[in-house]
């Protein structure tokens, strides 16, 4: 595939509605793109690339770690993202994109059937996910975010009173921030780490689920320790 250099990306021209329409092709050595640019299917881009708001992209492009995007942007079928890629609110993505470690993503993103991420990807509220979606160990949501049927995350961390719409593997890990709640509920002072944590309350565990007022969340959360 033809590799884009920086004087033959300046050459590209805008149509009438201010878009930069860009052929498939390999732009590893660029770094900067700016809003509205809309790439053809099975690009490749390298490292820490930056884009703009509303840009398009064709199905099968790969992109580096670090890569950052603007609000509303859109990706095709089956693309690819390095580890510690950002993504601003309301970005689209196809089905069977795949997703490195530490990805974020903003507010209203939407996702196809059989996404895939990596660990400690995080999600803004009101994300949705098609079908059999899956997650690596400790990625976070924002309130309100919908799952299809069969989607699956290992180790979740989960701050809200409803619990996952989704199944979980292991352990499902409240947040740091929650834990003078939890602290409240178990009337239990807890160990400053979660593998501190787990010694700790793992003996207690068979007693404290015997309480009637704990609700659907909290037993499902604790009963994940055991």
């Amino acid at each position: 595939m033809k590799k884009i250099t920086q004087e033959e990306f300046n050459a590209f021209e805008r149509d009438e509605n201010g878009i930069l329409y860009l052929p498939s092709a390999d732009y590893s050595l660029i770094k900067k793109f700016n809003e509205q640019c809309s790439f053809g299917k099975q690009c490749s881009f390298g490292e820490q690339c930056s884009f703009g708001e509303q840009c398009s992209f064709g199905e099968r492009c790969s992109f580096g770690e670090w890569c950052s995007f603007g609000e509303q942007c859109s990706f095709g079928e089956q693309c690819s993202f390095g580890e510690w890629c950002s993504f601003g609110k309301q970005c689209f993505f196809g089905k069977q994109c795949s997703f490195g470690e530490r990805c974020s993503f903003g507010e209203w993103c939407s996702f196809g059937e059989q996404c895939s991420f990596g660990e400690w990807c995080s999600f803004g509220k009101w994300c949705s996910f098609g079908e059999r979606c899956s997650f690596g160990e400790r990625c976070s949501f924002g309130e309100r975010c919908s799952f299809g049927g069969g989607c699956k995350a290992i180790c979740p961390s989960w701050s809200f009173v409803y619990e996952p719409p989704l199944e979980t593997m292991g352990k499902i890990y409240p947040p740091l921030a929650t834990r003078s709640y939890w602290e409240e509920r178990l009337n239990i002072k807890l160990a400053p780490c979660y593998d501190e944590i787990a010694q700790q309350i793992k003996p207690l565990l068979p007693e404290i689920l015997k309480r009637k007022d704990l609700t659907k969340c909290e037993r499902r959360i604790l009963e994940s320790w055991l």
